[in-house]
């Protein structure tokens, strides 16, 4: 007669069993918190890759355009005013004891298409980013400043007006515009800004009551930039972005690293009550270390050494607006940012970066130390210097 077997399992089989799963299952959940971990920050760095390119194209553009529709001299003289030297912007977020009036060239001076502190500060005081500044038509946040237009004149005084035929690009007849009158044939060349009357507060007007320049003369030309798409009278001739590196007080994102800013990049208002001030910054780029500027000089007219350090500067303190469009030829940007979020399982490689670079074996911007100024954390975080090459399209149109 068959006997079953109904002996079960002992408890030693089962706790072996048991300590097999649990060893399994531990390392599973290790493995998937690493895979989950290590997919988070490829995510974040993927987004802050495509948040530079974003916003540092915002930068770039202005860079690009610093100089266009800028007139060379007034004839007659006017005087306008720019940036509030008391009030930096509406908003509480900026630079420590920077001051916008600063780079003024108001209120009699033709406009320098580019300006650049040596350096500023940090919201702790420490010596810090610089403060870019870029003037333009161009340089603002509306539909108007994109719109430009020619007009010429034959012998008999007939006007001969560019129309474009889109309603994107051709004025409104309430856009406020400058004229500027092109003397390519003078010595030496010059663009005027031309004033509707012999008010040195009239260099401006609507488009319907300011496209046609008085007094023409055979062969004159005339362009006609679009400033602002307001009814207040214009206060300057031009448009002006700021662009700094400051912490907000509050709402400063949660995954960047101390002591880290935001890159923005503030209009200076034209017009109205507030005119002269800086609109709150629009932000570009987030856990921002250091911004640096660099500027290729060619003061010779045979193009720029990068052997030679003299032919790069970080300062254009003492060019004026002739200097500036003839001798400069190049601008660097270099941005320090962080990429991704803080990762503890990650070591950076060194204390201090370089924001710049080496011509001629000196390094242009400067030696940025990580651990002095970001703090021990440092360390745990991915670092970038973005770089930003432009060589000026619009300085001597």
């Amino acid at each position: 007669m068959l006997r079953l077997d109904n002996h079960g399992y002992t408890l030693t089989e089962l706790i072996i069993v048991m300590a097999i799963f649990m060893t399994v299952i531990i390392i599973t959940a290790n493995a998937f918190e690493k895979i989950v971990y290590q997919s988070s920050n490829q995510s974040k760095s993927a987004e802050t890759q495509i948040e530079g390119i974003v916003g540092l194209e915002v930068l770039r553009a202005d860079l690009e355009q610093a100089g266009f529709g800028l007139p060379w001299s007034f004839i007659p003289a006017i005087n306008y005013t720019e940036a509030d030297g008391d009030n930096l912007l509406t908003a509480t977020i900026r630079p420590t004891g920077k001051n916008a009036g600063t780079y003024n060239d108001a209120p009699t001076s033709a406009p320098r298409a580019i300006v650049s502190d040596d350096s500023t500060f940090n919201w702790d005081g420490s010596a810090g980013s610089k403060y870019l500044v870029i003037k333009s038509s161009l340089a603002a946040a509306n539909d108007t400043c994109r719109k430009w237009t020619t007009v010429s004149f034959d012998q008999y005084g007939a006007r001969t007006r560019k129309i474009w035929g889109s309603a994107a690009l051709d004025f409104n007849t309430t856009d406020r515009v400058i004229i500027v009158k092109n003397s390519l044939n003078t010595t030496p060349i010059t663009r005027q800004l031309v004033s509707s009357s012999t008010s040195t507060a009239a260099f401006s007007g609507t488009f319907s009551n300011f496209s046609s320049p008085a007094n023409p003369q055979n062969g004159d030309t005339f362009e006609i930039y679009g400033i602002n798409d307001s009814s207040d009278a214009l206060s300057f001739p031009f448009n002006r972005a700021d662009y700094y590196v400051a912490r907000p007080s509050s709402a400063m994102p949660k995954s960047c690293a101390d002591n880290t800013g935001i890159l923005y990049k503030s209009t200076v208002i034209q017009g109205g009550t507030s005119a002269g001030k800086l609109a709150p910054g629009m932000p570009l780029l987030d856990c921002v270390a250091d911004m640096q500027v660099v500027f290729g000089i060619d003061a010779s007219g045979n193009g720029i050494n990068y052997a030679d350090p003299n032919y790069h500067t970080t300062s254009l303190s003492g060019y004026d607006a002739n200097r500036i469009r003839t001798e400069l030829k190049e601008i660097r940007v270099y941005i320090l940012a962080q990429e991704g979020k803080k990762d503890r399982l990650y070591t950076y490689p060194s204390e201090t970066v370089e924001v710049g670079e080496r011509f001629g074996g000196v390094l242009q911007g400067r030696v940025f130390n990580l651990k002095d100024r970001i703090g021990a954390d440092y360390k745990n975080y991915r670092w970038k210097v973005y770089t930003i090459v432009i060589r000026p399209k619009n300085l001597l149109q």
